[in-house]
Order: structure tokens, then sequence, then C-alpha cells
């Protein structure tokens, strides 16, 4: 029997009110420090192998990572997942049956990858999996990328890789004496730019729908006229800067549109319609959230990140002080990151 204790934060997409779906935890973000509980489960082979197949099949199916897994009627964030299918397989290759406690597993801050398409032995794999398992352990996030016999790969290959070892286990109550491995990546339609990014960071969301057709017209007027990646990007960034003014309250309540209508906005629906409209300009962005040190003290906060020309560049629209990659109103060098998303997840 494997048990979890583990922060339930994610949810498939974000409130639409200031109290978070998931009553068992809450981000306020927009101008308090954040707050959490948890909530113990215990999980069985059987369930972690069903919610491995699960989560192959969606990625199958949709080319992503799902928002989150259901398992005893909990909703386990990927980077909690990881963790999990990490200390299954190194539990079923020396045939235990410990427990496992999952607090907070952030994502990764910055991942990346070179691996290549091969197979890695068992013995390389399970030794990959106590060395993923050893580093959430010590750091509380998942790692930028672990480094392989076929090169470093980041955490959705190591999802989809790590789900087919447990249902292989699953239907033959053995470990696979081998195990697949191919790259998790998708060519960045950014101009400009060669270098591949997950296809997460452009794909459209509930609450930065980049797909809308509101957003697309917006984002191809901002971006008239420009001709490089950087200058679109920073012609976004400065529309919803200039455009927006900042409203207090907690969470996502408006998103991309709703900000875009009232031309008001907390962090995270500035947030939403920065993504937006980068996504829309056919650039990756996403969210990070921590705790960050103003002037008047130690807040919750949402800020966005956009890819250009092979580098994530830091974007905070709710300040007019603040530039294209370049904070001012706190400090990014205290800052205490909570996670990095491809989807706003409160």
């Amino acid at each position: 029997m494997l048990t979890l204790i583990l922060t339930l934060c994610i949810s498939t997409a974000a409130a639409a009110n200031t109290t978070q779906k998931n009553t068992t935890s809450t981000y306020r973000a927009a101008g308090s420090s954040t707050t959490t509980t948890t909530t113990s489960i215990s999980v069985t082979i059987s369930q972690l192998d069903k919610s491995a197949e699960s989560v192959k099949k969606f990625i199958d199916t949709n080319k992503r990572l799902p928002n989150y897994v259901t398992i005893s009627n909990k909703k386990v964030s990927m980077p909690q997942f990881l963790y999990l299918l990490s200390y299954g397989v190194t539990n079923l290759n020396s045939k235990k049956t410990s427990s496992v406690s999952v607090k907070t597993v952030s994502n990764p801050t910055n991942p990346s990858q070179t691996v290549k398409s091969g197979t890695l032995t068992k013995a390389n794999y399970v030794k990959y999996a106590g060395d993923l398992k050893k580093f959430i352990d010590t750091n509380k996030r998942l790692p930028n990328y672990l480094t392989t016999s076929q090169g470093n790969m980041r955490y959705e290959s190591l999802i989809y890789a790590y789900s087919k070892v447990i249902i292989f286990y699953g239907d033959n109550k053995r470990l696979p004496n081998t195990l697949s491995v191919t790259p998790w990546t998708v060519k960045s339609t950014s101009e400009g730019s060669s270098t591949t990014v997950s296809s997460q960071y452009l794909k459209a969301t509930t609450d930065a729908p980049s797909n809308s057709t509101t957003i697309k017209n917006l984002a191809a007027s901002i971006t008239a006229g420009k001709t490089t990646t950087y200058a679109k990007a920073q012609a976004i960034f400065n529309w919803v800067r200039d455009k927006l003014t900042y409203s207090f309250y907690y969470n996502t309540i408006k998103g991309a549109l709703g900000a875009y209508s009232s031309r008001s906005a907390n962090c995270c629906d500035t947030s939403h319609l920065l993504v937006a409209l980068t996504r829309a300009a056919g650039i990756p962005a996403r969210y990070q959230h921590g705790d960050c040190q103003f002037s008047s003290g130690w807040f919750g906060h949402v800020w966005a990140q956009v890819y250009v020309d092979g580098k994530w560049y830091n974007t905070d629209a709710i300040e007019d002080a603040n530039t294209f990659g370049s904070i001012k109103n706190w400090n990014t060098s205290t800052v205490k990151l909570k996670g990095t998303y491809a989807e706003l997840p409160f």
C-alpha cells in the first residue's frame, strides 16, 4: 500500500470567484501570502496502474499532459504524480510496499531537454527513478531535467515513460527489462526561434483563450508592423501594462476576456490576458507563482514568462515601471517560487 499526503492545489480551470474550487487548499495570489492544507489518501499499486493508464491515454490523445489525475476522488497534480511514479518504480524494484508522503511538489523552474529517442535498460531507468525521487525530496520541486544515458529528459517525457513502466507492471506483475523514451517537444511557431518548447505553453486554456476571435484579432492589431518575435512580445506586454489598471481581489475571477473588457484586473487576470495574447501571436508563454517581497511586505503574486529566441523573459504588467523582461516593483532576487504553470490552477 502506498500512502500519499498531498497538497491539493490543481484544478481543471481557475476558480470563477474568490473561493478556491478545492476547499482543502487555497492559493491567495494578488496581495496576500499563500496558505495550504493537506489531505491524506491511500494509493494502491492497482490504483497507480489505473491512473498511469489514464494519464498515458490522455497524452496519446491530446499530445499534452492533463492538469491533474484523480486518485480516490482526489485531484493529484502532475508534479505529485511523477513523484508517486518514481517512488512506485523504486519500491517495486525492491519488492517493497512502504509508504510515501508527498506534501508540496512544484513544477521545474526552467525545464529543458536534450534527450534522443532510444532505449533505457531496467538498471538505468530504476536508478534514474531513484535520482528523481531524491531530488524532489530535497528540493520540493521537479528538476529542470533528469540526466540519462539518452540525454537530459524533462518532466513531461518522464511522466509518460514511467507511466508505461507502471502499466507494464500492472499487466505482467514485473518491471519491463527495457524502457523506450522519446523527446517531448513541439516546434515553436514564434518567428526567429529554432528552439523547441513544450506544446502546453502555446495551447488555449479556459482563462487564457488564445483561440478566441477577440483575442486573436487584438493580438494581430497590437503586433501589426512588428517584424521580430521580440518586438511582438514587447508590444503585447506594453499594451497590457498600459491599458489595464490594477484591481485588488484574490485568484482568478475575470480571465483574459473579462480583464480585456473591464480594463481592470489583479495579477492573475492581468497575466491571463498577457498569456492569451502572446500565445495568440504564436509565442510561448507560461505563469509563475510565488511569494514576493514588495516595498510593503511579502505577498502572494502571479506574473508571466514569455519565450523569445531561446530565452524566458519575466513579464509583470501590473506596474507602469516594469518593462518587458525587467521587474521593478518587487525584489526578484528574494522570490520564493511556488510553481511554474502552463495553466494557472487557481
